[in-house]
């Protein structure tokens, strides 16, 4: 990354998924179809020379495992972050995604965020428009406090969150605008020291 007056967040979409295909886990987190394996991997060729400083995923198996597809591209296999707070806004009440355990099947370098909540549990709720800002938020700032010019992570969440946390990080009303986020697709925002908010690109 040349631009060391810039932090910048790159927000990612999960791949095709099929709602049929959940294998025990909560009917709200699908698995990848075929073709959505498929676009796991060119986003992993796609992004495996980019500079990431951070892998940070929703905790719902077709987010990680779009992640997994960018991280297995890598040389060093990096750390994947798991962040319920990222999961899709209206899942079932009291889940709040796969476990970490149940996640290292898919990917051994992988750990559990602390919660955004200020305790030791993930529960939060996500149902209203206002539970999602108040969780698009959390995320937000805490991106900001851990991270700084220079460096880029990369977070891998879902359309409806998405629609919170991109409007958020430009610092404007969620819904004001509307965000038509394909599959894979990479929306990038970027924090520059002089206190601009800059969109870079959307649905590259």
């Amino acid at each position: 990354m040349e631009n060391k007056d810039s932090f910048e967040i790159i927000f990612i979409r999960h791949a095709e998924t099929d709602y049929d295909d959940w294998a025990g886990r909560d009917p709200s987190d699908g698995e990848l179809t075929a073709r959505g394996e498929e676009q796991c991997r060119e986003l992993g060729e796609r992004l495996k020379d980019v500079q990431i400083d951070a892998y940070i995923s929703s905790s719902l198996l077709r987010a990680f495992k779009t992640a997994t597809g960018v991280c297995k591209a890598k040389e060093n296999e990096p750390l994947l972050e798991i962040c319920p707070e990222l999961i899709e806004c209206g899942c079932t009440p009291g889940y709040f995604g796969c476990s970490e355990e149940y996640l290292q099947r898919y990917y051994k370098n992988t750990r559990l965020c602390e919660s955004l909540y200020g305790k030791g549990k993930h529960d939060f709720p996500c149902a209203t428009k206002e539970e999602n800002d108040v969780r698009a938020k959390k995320v937000i700032d805490y991106l900001k406090s851990r991270f700084t010019f220079g460096e880029r992570v990369a977070v891998f969440s879902h359309h409806g969150m998405l629609e919170h946390l991109i409007p958020t990080a430009l610092g404007v009303e969620p819904h004001v605008f509307r965000f038509a986020l394909d599959n894979v697709s990479m929306t990038a925002v970027s924090f520059e020291r002089d206190e601009n908010v800059v969109l870079r690109y959307v649905n590259k």
